[in-house]
């Protein structure tokens, strides 16, 4: 898990690890200014923001 201050940070490390590595990347808001990326298999705590696979946002209906 790594931490950043803004939701774009986020976004682009999640985009850049799931393509170069092929794993799935969620990014969650962790509280204010603090912006988080884990493996699925981590815990999450707080609001998930997106869930990235192949350098790809999944749709809800696929982040199971």
């Amino acid at each position: 898990m790594n931490t950043y201050q803004t939701a774009n940070q986020a976004v682009g490390v999640a985009r850049t690890l799931s393509k170069s590595s092929a794993c799935t990347i969620v990014v969650y808001q962790a509280g204010a200014g603090r912006y988080v990326t884990a493996r699925p298999t981590d815990s999450v705590s707080g609001l998930v923001i997106g869930v990235y696979r192949n350098g790809y946002l999944l749709p809800s209906g696929q982040r199971a």
